[in-house]
């Protein structure tokens, strides 16, 4: 088996940004990664239903949360539940909490992965889900699927894949997005991997 590198990280500063935007002397610097993953991981179970593309969190005198949001729709869902969740997070770093949401239009691979874990959910079969999303993006360059587990409920564990146009996974100069993430199911966890090769001008 081949040691495989992560798409994003081999590619940052190049074609990626950093989320995490904040510099610290080397004593805090533990405080303040802990304190990073924590924020992250509130948002998520607080926004569990909601499609969030990226989480930018930029830590200076204040600390500013950037939300990127496919739908204008969702932002209403949340709107209420806003001030208690503003207060949660400013009890973590003792700081003033600034909370933007930036609507971003732009497919990407945690996009597809939200789509597939929602029909996964809704019990579809697994070749179709894969095969509709893949349609779904065939005007990128490329785009590629993979579901790992117990699929459908069979017995035994297996992986499904499907690819559409190419993934150059060694050229660091494309713009390459990768996504994975779990689902609980009936029968187990599922595993969802999702490659993107979009145009170098798409964020």
């Amino acid at each position: 088996m081949g040691k495989k590198i992560n798409p994003i990280l081999f590619r940052l500063k190049k074609n990626t940004v950093y989320h995490s935007l904040w510099y610290t002397f080397k004593k805090n610097f533990c405080y303040y990664l802990k304190c990073d993953i924590l924020i992250r991981e509130i948002i998520r179970r607080n926004f569990l239903f909601i499609n969030l593309s990226y989480i930018d969190i930029i830590i200076s005198n204040k600390l500013t949360i950037n939300l990127y949001i496919n739908n204008v729709d969702q932002f209403n869902i949340i709107e209420n539940y806003l001030d208690v969740f503003v207060f949660q997070i400013s009890k973590i770093l003792k700081k003033n909490v600034i909370l933007n949401f930036v609507f971003n239009h732009v497919l990407n691979a945690k996009n597809i992965a939200y789509n597939v874990v929602n029909q996964i959910l809704n019990k579809n079969s697994i070749k179709k889900i894969i095969k509709e999303e893949l349609l779904k993006n065939r005007k990128n360059f490329g785009c590629k699927i993979q579901i790992s587990g117990r699929l459908e409920g069979v017995d035994i564990a297996r992986k499904e894949w499907s690819l559409i146009g190419r993934i150059p996974l060694h050229t660091i100069k494309y713009n390459l997005e990768y996504y994975q993430c779990e689902t609980l199911t009936q029968y187990g966890i599922l595993g969802i991997k999702i490659w993107l090769f979009k145009k170098n001008n798409e964020k």
